[in-house]
């Protein structure tokens, strides 16, 4: 069986195999991550058309001595996701976004992250305002900093911090909802 190096080589020859190789191999992955950031049924083949374009297109960029493939993979998905989002924004009106007040519930955000189900949370996260869901992705789930989310979503720190605190808030809310049901 080929290595990710080895076929991303053959790739870079041109080998159509190799391609389709690289996309059976990534292909469930990559439609993880969209649904994971609530891209729609209606549009999520065309989203993984689209990243797997532009990761194809910018295999030469990839470095093995920096990262593993599926990381690099990854941050593909994510940039790809983010764009076609802010591109749908532009087209729709975005809705206002909910102001939750924090609500006092006796388990501790440790606890939340750590014992949620995970099927649970791809449900919960649906639901979520987008902002949130934006930034408790990115942080909590794909492990950006801060700073890194102000740049990828062009807010300030401090925005960031605020919004992941209030989709934590969100978060223990409806799941404390979940288990009093």
């Amino acid at each position: 069986m080929n290595t990710d190096i080895n076929i991303i080589a053959d790739c870079l020859k041109g080998n159509q195999v190799a391609f389709k190789q690289l996309y059976e191999k990534y292909v469930s992955y990559c439609y993880g991550i969209c649904i994971r950031y609530s891209i729609s049924q209606a549009d999520i083949k065309d989203v993984v058309q689209i990243i797997f374009s532009q990761a194809f297109h910018s295999l030469g960029n990839y470095d093995s001595d920096k990262s593993q493939f599926k990381t690099w993979f990854t941050r593909v998905c994510i940039n790809n996701i983010l764009s076609y989002r802010k591109k749908q924004a532009r087209s729709i009106q975005t809705q206002e976004m909910n102001d939750y007040s924090e609500s006092s519930i006796s388990y501790s955000e440790n606890y939340i992250e750590q014992n949620i189900d995970k099927e649970y949370l791809l449900d919960l996260l649906k639901q979520m305002p987008s902002n949130y869901q934006l930034v408790f992705n990115l942080f909590i789930i794909d492990g950006y900093s801060h700073e890194e989310i102000s740049q990828k979503l062009n807010i300030s720190i401090a925005s960031s911090r605020v919004t992941l605190n209030r989709a934590r808030g969100w978060v223990k809310k409806n799941y404390t909802n979940h288990l009093r049901t």
